[in-house]
């Protein structure tokens, strides 16, 4: 049985400056001699649980190619795992077209772990020493060992290879450990891409507070930000209060949850690699995850309480990792420190993530890479700047969008087969503007978008006993499939 041939051409958007790949731009990964729009990075233990997320990715049209740590191992020379990481990641960014990287696994330290981080190496306030995973350094020109001691990131004496996201690529961590976590986060992203609630979820946000009350100016600064970008959309405060068991607490955060009323959350107060910490010493921890029953309404979260996204610690799970790995519940991403690094001006910081997920109308970890592109002045003139651009991650899949407004299931109509031969094959949908993505039964074939009608045009030459697939997605539209057979 042969493969349908594809006659049409791939539609590419042209690209404003300075926008780091909006939603549409993925499609220029297709250019590629060998497509690699996502870069899949994993444990050889793991590859085969990860084959329904790449389908999945496939059927919208990005195409996702996946190596495990042991391939890249044996394919590029350098002095341990994670410089050969990089160099992979940066054939991949530079010459094979690809616009996101996935980790596809927890680590540990001392370069332990399904995809090791890179330790970096951090003077605190404090004075004290500290290690700090530092994913950034994957999508660096430069090996962050100015001094070729061993010790990567210092600000002083390794300030000459440091090299920071410049804002064209989106990277994410994935923070999973075993084929069960693989399983229920894809289930979560393809509720997220497909069955997205209809309702002011997406243009819903709550600030939740473990202290009684924000700075006047820092609250009118989230509202005056947020209101430019959410288009019809509201912030909502959470405050706890002096007297014991009233105001906001772990009861209510489940509550908050459950409600299925904010697709976008912000948490900050103290935290720990276990728990969020409110007052009267209460907190969130694994145990309050395991009420949460948010079942296909997963919100996108971002904190600034230290250590709530710790990773890399043997002791698992850090609280951001329970909130992802939660099956049919919890997050599907988190944007959190993985320290106790430097506080100040983080929450305007942060704000500035959800500015350009939703402003640019980039995905997760696109905005993030913007924002640390956007620190690079005070982090080559500031150790603490410095340390703040290493401990921040996004926790989840880089290439989903922020869903800055309620999304659609859109109608489409296609024949209910077709006959082999040369052929035109006629789409038609109410969505204008949307991602229309046909592969057969062997690959991706095309991806174009739909014109002001909703309607795409694919020329085919099509052979009897196979089947054509049509997915029609986009940032305002949940994603639709249908199945074309060839008889």
């Amino acid at each position: 049985m042969k493969s349908a041939v594809l006659c049409a051409s791939v539609t590419l958007s042209m690209i404003a400056p300075g926008i780091a790949h909006p939603e549409h731009e993925f499609m220029a990964g297709l250019s590629a001699p060998s497509p690699a729009t996502v870069l899949l990075i994993t444990g050889p233990e793991l590859v085969d649980s990860w084959k329904p997320f790449l389908a999945w990715k496939k059927r919208l049209g990005k195409p996702v190619r996946i190596l495990s740590t042991t391939q890249i191992s044996e394919r590029y020379e350098a002095k341990d795992l994670q410089e050969k990481i990089r160099r992979c990641i940066r054939n991949h960014t530079d010459h094979l077209g690809t616009r996101w990287i996935i980790l596809g696994g927890d680590s540990e330290e001392n370069g332990g772990g399904v995809v090791p981080s890179r330790e970096t190496l951090h003077r605190t306030q404090s004075g004290e020493l500290t290690k700090v995973p530092t994913d950034i350094y994957y999508l660096s020109k430069k090996d962050w060992d100015s001094d070729n001691d061993g010790v990567y990131g210092e600000w002083e004496q390794d300030r000459e290879s440091i090299d920071y996201p410049d804002g064209d690529v989106g990277l994410g961590r994935i923070p999973v450990r075993r084929s069960e976590d693989v399983k229920a986060y894809t289930e979560k992203v393809i509720a997220y891409e497909s069955r997205y609630p209809e309702s002011e979820f997406a243009t819903s946000m709550a600030y939740a507070s473990a202290k009684t009350s924000l700075p006047t100016g820092l609250r009118t600064r989230w509202d005056d930000k947020i209101s430019k970008v959410l288009a019809g959309g509201s912030v909502r405060y959470f405050f706890p209060t002096s007297e014991k068991n009233k105001g906001f607490g772990p009861k209510e955060w489940i509550t908050l949850f459950n409600g299925l009323a904010y697709g976008k959350l912000h948490l900050t107060g103290p935290g720990r690699h276990d728990a969020w910490l409110f007052k009267n010493d209460t907190k969130i921890t694994q145990a309050e995850i395991f009420q949460l029953n948010n079942r296909e309404a997963y919100p996108v979260i971002t904190t600034t309480s230290p250590y709530t996204g710790q990773f890399d610690r043997g002791e698992d799970p850090s609280i951001a990792e329970s909130m992802i790995r939660m099956p049919e519940g919890g997050a599907i991403a988190v944007v959190a420190p993985s320290r106790g690094g430097p506080s100040s001006g983080q929450e305007e910081i942060l704000s500035q993530f959800w500015e350009n997920g939703l402003g640019k109308k980039v995905s997760g970890g696109a905005a993030l890479s913007l924002l640390k592109a956007s620190l690079i002045p005070r982090a080559t003139a500031s150790p603490s700047a410095h340390l703040l651009a290493c401990e921040l991650n996004f926790l989840g899949d880089p290439t989903l969008g922020l869903r800055e407004t309620a999304p659609r299931t859109p109608a489409v109509k296609g024949p209910r087969e077709l006959p082999p031969g040369n052929l035109s094959l006629i789409i038609e949908s109410d969505a204008p503007h949307s991602i229309v993505s046909l592969q057969d039964d062997f690959g991706l074939y095309a991806v174009t978008l739909s014109d002001e009608s909703g309607n795409v045009v694919f020329p085919l030459n099509v052979v009897e006993e196979s089947t054509i697939t049509i997915t029609v997605s986009g940032p305002e539209y949940n994603a639709v499939t249908l199945t074309i057979p060839v008889r």
